[in-house]
């Protein structure tokens, strides 16, 4: 199993940034307001936290730990203009950090896949769209459903992983 010491600094920089990355692409493809933006945050950060306490690989734990050390706050890349420009970077970021993954650890890459997929489905889950006040609305939207999608073909994965 590797560990953040088997990783160059940008390397590392890339891994510990994809998976609130995924949770940013589900939460930018239907944006749902401060408050929903909100409880997506959260998801992405107590999901990192509790699969991590689960996880059986070091990898997975010493993600955690680096984000938790920065409050849940990554090193993220420049941010482009255009929610499609962003969700484009933030899908092509995710597949760079999975194939350091698959370079330096082959045995630990579908894991991370899975982890990546794990906190873009919590994002989504993590607020209700669309309705008025908690009333009516939807609790996954269609945009964010092919978000996960996207995500998971990209990854070369499947939406139900």
């Amino acid at each position: 199993m590797s560990k953040q010491t088997d990783y160059t600094a940008e390397e590392w920089k890339t891994i510990t940034a994809a998976p609130v990355m995924a949770g940013l692409l589900v939460s930018v493809a239907d944006l749902s307001g401060p408050i929903g933006m909100a409880k997506e945050a959260y998801a992405v950060v107590k999901t990192i936290t509790d699969t991590a306490a689960t996880s059986n690989h070091e990898m997975i734990k010493a993600i955690a730990d680096d984000l938790k050390s920065r409050g849940g706050k990554p090193d993220l890349p420049a941010t482009p203009q255009g929610r499609s420009d962003v969700k484009n970077m933030l899908i092509e970021r995710c597949k760079q950090a999975v194939e350091i993954v698959a370079k330096k650890s082959p045995a630990e890459v579908d894991e991370y896949k899975r982890w990546l997929l794990t906190l873009a489905q919590s994002t989504a889950e993590a607020s209700k769209e669309g309705g008025f006040l908690g009333i009516g609305g939807t609790l996954v939207s269609d945009e964010e459903r092919q978000a996960v999608e996207t995500l998971a073909s990209e990854l070369g994965m499947s939406a139900k992983a």
